[in-house]
């Protein structure tokens, strides 16, 4: 810039879909995307997820190198000429966040390596002076997945269903995961929309394994 234990006790009390995250690309591939592109997958984004309710939607590569100097000043650079997106510090990193409006945000976040985007936030609230004592789990899934605050729903992998992203760990741990073997590419609204209704008909463990 999931952990697997699921105490009762921490398990989302709300209802229905409220955060959506779509894993897909590598760094290198967002970082080749004009400013037209990005403002298609934004409006993409925002479409698949309009009759859903969802309040979070979040953006992340699926695998690969971490973007380099250069390549992080033309990703940056192209999303922000979108007029959609600002670049927020949200207390432990900063996110390209757009507010689109008083009920829908969606979140572009470029790290590929789930657990250097973890640690990299616990360090960040080690040298801000966090309490160690006062960290549990709701306080790093806010730490992590902010601005949103809520644990994922429904993660979207744009992908093999035989190869989970590289850049989730803790965004796993309660979703349901649903896989479309495409090209970062071709992603469509249709595609979200798709993986909305396989979420709307499953029965959520959150986590859990059925008996």
């Amino acid at each position: 810039m999931g952990d697997c234990g699921v105490p009762q006790s921490a398990l989302p009390t709300f209802p229905g879909l409220d955060h959506v995250v779509v894993s897909g690309g590598t760094p290198a591939q967002w970082a080749q995307m004009s400013t037209a592109d990005w403002t298609l997958r934004l409006d993409a984004l925002a479409a698949g997820v309009k009759s859903s309710g969802a309040h979070w939607v979040t953006l992340l590569p699926h695998h690969g190198q971490e973007l380099s100097a250069e390549e992080a000043v033309r990703f940056s650079e192209e999303l922000l000429k979108t007029g959609k997106v600002v670049l927020e510090n949200v207390g432990y990193c900063e996110r390209y966040v757009w507010h689109r409006n008083a009920k829908q945000t969606i979140i572009v976040d470029p790290s590929s390596d789930g657990h250097r985007r973890f640690a990299s936030v616990v360090e960040s609230m080690r040298l801000q002076g966090v309490d160690p004592e006062s960290i549990d789990e709701e306080t790093l899934t806010q730490a992590i997945l902010a601005p949103a605050t809520q644990d994922a729903d429904l993660v979207l992998v744009l992908g093999p269903p035989d190869r989970m992203p590289e850049s989730m760990v803790w965004e796993l741990a309660y979703c349901e995961i649903v896989f479309i073997d495409l090209a970062w590419s071709a992603f469509t609204a249709n595609h979200l929309e798709l993986a909305i209704d396989d979420f709307n008909r499953r029965h959520r463990r959150f986590g859990g394994l059925d008996s």
